[in-house]
């Protein structure tokens, strides 16, 4: 995982090189900690032993005994060794935070850009809320990585190398005795890792779940209160929330019985240490102040020693979240470009359904050998009872999806020998349910091409038949609309995609059902302006209505996943019996 974590880390090399440095310096600096009390005031003032000879060199009232003056240096050296060592920690602690947050930047841009161009089919089985949970919230653990667990380990390595040092060079029976409850430090571990693992699993699942589950719930919020189900909505979340709640608790009851023992282990080794040390120091082998020294030494040397412990269990659970984010970026696209994929100069708009069959689930096909021929600038209208294909016949075209057999041609191209990216700018597609953003109508129309100016997004509105509502709005073009274009009518909302579909420009368009839900008045309105923004292009249209259909030069029943008949509506009507059912049964009647 953490060789997964590179790329990501290497924009912040930087800061955690400086700061695992200036942790480095801290660390050494608190190994100097405990010596100026210890063996300035305890052996050399109090204990009357003769200072060590580089100390008179450096401070000559060691060497005098002048109580005041060594007084006055071991309270200086105090206050400047723990000075520097907290303004060392400091800097490195911020620097490794920074480098951190940088990661956790990195690595939500490019698990968002992944997750946004991953295939339909990845998210039609991924909820929303788990997505978002992923990006947001689990990728916040290489923060957690970085600072909280391998810090620790780099300056604990350092600190427990230097100890081992100076302490075996005291007494090495004591330092023998200090690292004999290495063993239960490691035992810990062992026994603690699978459980907390576990555990924090099934607490972030629990959260993911909570969050999709309030997604849902707010997205529709609307139907939420048609229908009067705000207590089951707000039991189920809080049936959710008492689930987090549980594995919450399970994994901090875990945790905290993980730093009891840590704790006890830390304990025994302390006892031992002031049993043999003060057995030591009776013997006259050792000084009081070396004692002292080497007890404030062994709480330093379990500190690291813990803090190894604590990083086990924190790699544990940041590895968990980790891997909800690795397990998104491993899914691959499957729709993706061919090696040695085209994009050619220009587009005559023949599209062309050869032989093509499709299932979302093995076993269950949606299209049987469909065959369909669109010339260019042709209008051609898929009609069929919900479920018959139609328009997942569009989502091949738009390759959402690649067929199971068959091909889908454009220009006798075979689609997968297309650009995707230059496949999907040959397309605009307006909706029955108009795809609006929480942003201006401005940025709302220019969505159909970033680089299209102020001029050109007004020009494109006015051919949609929306420039004039536009302008009555008090900040106009500016007016910011809430999601999903809910503070529009439906009307308005469908004049505004088709605004972005002409402001794109596209050769081929695909119109789905896009005045299904509308009212006779608004819809008249509307064909009006989807009739101009067919004309000149080939357009595919997935109609209900009658009035929508005559649009269509040809009309295609789609039955079954396959295309049963095919002609003009004079043409159907007077032969086909499948599509006059559909017109005497509505919607399809006037």
């Amino acid at each position: 995982m953490l060789r997964r974590l590179l790329p990501f880390w290497r924009p912040a090399r930087g800061h955690a090189a400086a700061g695992a440095t200036l942790l480095l310096l801290a660390s050494a600096l608190e190994l100097l900690l405990p010596w100026p009390l210890n063996k300035g005031l305890v052996d050399v003032l109090f204990g009357h032993h003769d200072a060590p000879a580089w100390l008179a060199r450096i401070c000559p009232a060691f060497g005098e005994h002048d109580a005041a003056g060594i007084i006055f240096a071991v309270c200086a050296a105090m206050v400047a060794l723990a000075a520097l060592h907290r303004l060392a920690a400091l800097g490195g602690h911020y620097l490794l935070i920074r480098a951190g947050a940088r990661m956790v930047r990195q690595l939500r841009t490019d698990v968002c850009d992944h997750v946004h161009r991953l295939s339909l089919s990845y998210h039609d089985k991924s909820k929303v809320g788990d997505s978002i949970y992923r990006i947001a919230y689990d990728t916040t653990a290489a923060l957690t990585l970085l600072a909280q667990a391998m810090a620790p380990l780099l300056t604990g390595v350092f600190v427990l190398v230097g100890i081992l040092v100076v302490t075996w060079s005291m007494d090495w029976l004591l330092t023998l005795v200090a690292v004999a409850v290495a063993p239960l430090f490691w035992l810990t571990i062992k026994a603690f890792g699978r459980a907390i693992e576990q555990r924090t699993r099934r607490y972030h699942d629990d959260e993911a779940e909570l969050v999709s589950r309030l997604q849902e719930s707010l997205s529709s919020i609307r139907a939420v209160q048609a229908f009067a189900r705000e207590p089951e909505t707000s039991a189920a979340v809080r049936s959710m929330a008492d689930r987090s709640l549980q594995s919450i608790s399970s994994l901090t009851l875990t945790q905290l019985a993980f730093s009891s023992v840590v704790g006890l282990a830390m304990a025994l080794g302390t006892a031992a240490v002031v049993g043999v040390g003060a057995w030591r120091a009776a013997q006259g082998l050792l000084t009081i102040g070396e004692v002292l020294i080497f007890l404030a030494y062994v709480g330093m040397l379990y500190q690291p020693m813990s803090a190894f412990c604590h990083s086990a269990a924190l790699l544990e659970s940041t590895g968990v979240q980790l891997g909800r984010v690795l397990e998104v970026l491993d899914r691959q696209p499957s729709v993706t470009d061919r090696p040695g994929a085209r994009s050619p100069a220009s587009v005559r708009g023949q599209v062309t359904f050869r032989g093509v069959g499709f299932a979302y689930e093995p076993g269950r096909p949606v299209l049987d050998r469909v065959d369909l021929e669109v010339a260019p600038g042709q209008i051609v209208a898929i009609v069929g009872s919900s479920g018959a294909g139609k328009t997942t016949l569009a989502s091949l075209l738009m390759r959402f999806y690649d067929p199971a057999t068959g091909a889908v041609l454009l220009d006798g191209h075979d689609l997968r020998d297309l650009q995707l990216a230059w496949l999907r700018r040959q397309v605009s597609v307006v909706l029955q349910d108009a795809l609006l953003f929480s942003a201006s109508i401005r940025d709302n129309i220019g969505y159909g091409d970033g680089t299209a100016t102020m001029a050109r997004i007004e020009q494109a509105a006015r051919r949609a038949q929306i420039h004039d509502f536009i302008t009555q709005l008090p900040r106009g073009y500016d007016t910011v609309l809430g999601e999903r274009g809910v503070d529009l009518s439906g009307g308005q909302r469908q004049r505004i995609a088709i605004a972005r579909a002409f402001l794109k420009n596209a050769p081929i368009l695909v119109l789905d059902e896009p005045a299904s839900a509308l009212d006779g008045e608004t819809e008249q309105g509307l064909l009006a302006a989807l009739a101009e923004l067919s004309r000149g292009r080939t357009t595919l249209v997935i109609a209900h209505r009658q009035s929508t259909v005559r649009l269509a030069h040809r009309i295609a029943v789609l039955e079954d996943g396959r295309i049963v008949a095919e002609g003009t509506h004079a043409e159907l009507v007077a032969g086909e019996s499948r599509y006059r059912s559909l017109c005497d049964g509505q919607p399809l009647h006037t």
